[in-house]
């Protein structure tokens, strides 16, 4: 059969061993392409149309499977490049609008016109070409196709080498493109494109893709060349591929993945406070943050010159690590012609400091001084934080951030020492936008006042959780436990500071645990009235707690009920969920993750009854 033929829906039909109303309803179904044309009364298919849909259908899914690429015509000459470009994606709930890298090839392959479409997974939002992958088609058809060529276009995706695989990835897209129903819904892309003033009778949305890895012999020899591909692991960015387009080659990167710079920072900031602490230097107009150290009583400032000097030996071995990286990179080769890498080296200063606190002694590095210090690096942390809020005169966004630094690595350095050791990382800002009984129970018991001198900075860090149109008229207060909280009454938006350390009593026998769907936090509802949130164990990942299905959330509410529900031999050393009797881990588990109350259901657990079952399961 020859590419260049023409097909009447007979031979179609023939060809795919199918009836003709069967063409018609894959037609409708988006399995096969619309017809080209009409001569008389024979509606006119592109043959090569054709076997391409015969080498791809998968008559068990009903879903198009990946074309047999040694059946499909290569073009006599590349195709075309007619899109070289970064588009940003909207509607994605990203903190900012992510961004892909796509191409676009056309050119005439065999009688017809062929339209390839490479959409890239940049640095900066890799996960959108997966998670979102509709909409990353919609955008690209609103911005650069037809809608025909929307239908007709092969799709592709594209990883480089390195995060999040290890190896070049490019993958086969397939959609299905179905028509509107009858009730006349239609999918965002039509609207975009009737906007444009399209023609074209497609009403249908791109339904879930499948993606079946290819091999990148097959994409050059469907396109004709072989496209840009072998791009530096980290160096597939937005920046690049705009200088690549623009015909800069190489393009010339500063190359710090590891943060090299930044850690450096920190640490020169750490010590240069240290360094001032030391010589009595706390009224140094250059360092405004130590005019609040001596008012805090720290003229001496042996404490703080302590705990800074701890925290710089906790951010010092990462920055080695990537000095030691960056040097080996010296003497690799750095990449392809795309791209030219140029690595952050550590001045002669900034190494003298790393090598002056690497070849400290680790004999005086106690789990109190450590935690000594974490207490230090954390009051300091809220007071720059206070002042920032209120526009105060000892702001300083330097120290603030290499201290935000230094904080986890302590925590980290003081489990290492004391692997029993729990350390609070104090509450994990949350809004919530649907208000149940929980919620209610919880508002209920909040004096509606403040915030207090001295927590203008937790305020406005809630704040920040909180939707753009909920923030008018929101309203401060605390709960029984000295908590924050921001409500709205209006539209009922609530904010809360979730606990991860355990509550301060046990909780009584009497009290229930309260959660509303979709809140992703539970409270307990003690019998004296009062209304505490249910914390969370710090020493697991995530906060969001949920129920009835098998999951994260709820495993992270097993983890909490067995962190500050049930009662610990040691409460100094309260066991996680995986020291617990694996009858108690099974009960728990099974407790949260069942459909039993379905997860749309609101949550409701009797802490009596909760301890009673576990202590029976473990008799």
């Amino acid at each position: 059969m020859s590419l260049e033929e023409l097909l009447t829906s007979p031979q179609v039909a023939k060809r795919l061993g199918v009836t003709r109303q069967r063409v018609d309803q894959l037609v409708e179904l988006g399995q096969l392409p619309a017809p080209m044309g009409v001569a008389g009364r024979n509606r006119l298919w592109r043959a090569s149309d054709i076997e391409l849909a015969a080498a791809s259908r998968d008559e068990s899914t009903g879903r198009s499977a990946a074309p047999d690429w040694d059946r499909v015509l290569a073009p006599d000459t590349p195709l075309r490049l007619d899109v070289d470009a970064v588009l940003t994606i909207p509607g994605v709930s990203y903190d900012d609008e992510p961004q892909v890298h796509v191409r676009i090839w056309r050119g005439p392959v065999g009688g017809t016109r062929r339209t390839v479409v490479l959409y890239g997974a940049l640095v900066e939002s890799h996960g959108i070409i997966v998670n979102w992958a509709e909409t990353v088609a919609r955008t690209i058809a609103a911005q650069h196709l037809t809608v025909g060529e929307a239908r007709s276009a092969w799709w592709f995706g594209f990883w480089p080498r390195g995060f999040p695989r290890r190896v070049l990835s490019i993958d086969y897209v397939s959609f299905a493109f179905p028509r509107a129903d009858d009730s006349g819904g239609s999918g965002g892309l039509l609207d975009t494109l009737l906007r444009r003033g399209s023609r074209d009778a497609w009403t249908g949305e791109f339904e879930n893709p499948i993606w079946q890895p290819m091999e990148r012999t097959d994409l050059a020899r469907i396109l004709g060349t072989e496209p840009d591909l072998d791009y530096p692991p980290d160096t597939y960015t937005a920046a690049v591929v705009t200088d690549l387009a623009a015909g800069q080659r190489p393009a010339v990167i500063d190359f710090d993945p590891l943060q090299l710079d930044a850690r450096l920072r920190h640490l020169t900031s750490l010590h240069g406070y240290r360094q001032a602490l030391l010589s009595g230097g706390h009224d140094h107009p250059d360092l405004p943050a130590f005019g609040l150290l001596a008012q805090g009583g720290h003229a001496p400032a042996a404490r703080t010159a302590e705990a800074l000097a701890i925290a710089v030996r906790a951010l010092t071995p990462d920055a080695v690590v990537a000095v030691e990286d960056y040097q080996r990179m010296t003497t690799e080769d750095l990449g392809t012609v795309l791209v030219e890498r140029r690595l952050r080296r550590p001045s002669t200063a900034e190494q003298a400091l790393l090598d002056t606190y690497t070849g400290l002694s680790e004999d005086q590095l106690s789990a109190g001084a450590v935690y000594r210090a974490l207490t230090e690096v954390r009051t300091l942390t809220s007071t720059l934080a206070e002042q920032t809020a209120t526009r105060g005169p000892h702001q300083d966004p330097t120290l603030t951030e290499a201290l935000a630094a230094a904080e986890p690595e302590l925590v980290s350095i003081r489990h290492l020492l004391d692997p029993a050791l729990i350390d609070d990382p104090g509450p994990s800002l949350h809004a919530i936008s649907t208000l149940g009984d929980a919620e209610k129970a919880y508002l209920a018991t909040v004096s509606w006042w403040g915030p207090a001198a001295g927590d203008t900075h937790r305020a406005v860090a809630l704040r920040d959780h909180v939707w753009q149109k909920d923030r008018d008229d929101l309203r401060t207060g605390y709960d029984p436990f000295g908590r924050l909280v921001l409500h709205n009454p209006t539209t009922d938006a609530l904010a809360v500071e979730r606990p991860r350390a355990l509550p301060a009593t046990a909780y009584p026998d009497g009290a229930e645990i309260l959660a509303t769907p979709r809140a992703m936090t539970a409270f307990v509802r003690l019998p004296d009235g009062r209304c505490d949130i249910l914390p969370t164990d710090p020493r697991y990942t995530y906060d969001d707690i949920t129920w009835g299905y098998g999951g994260t959330g709820p495993e992270t509410l097993a983890q909490a009920l067995s962190f500050a529900v049930l009662p610990h031999p040691d409460p100094k050393r309260p066991l996680a969920l995986e020291d617990r009797p694996r009858v108690t881990q099974d009960y728990l588990l099974d407790l949260t993750s069942e459909p039993s109350p379905p997860q749309n259901d609101p949550l409701r657990l009797s802490v009596g009854d909760l301890r009673a079952a576990v202590s029976d399961q473990s008799a």
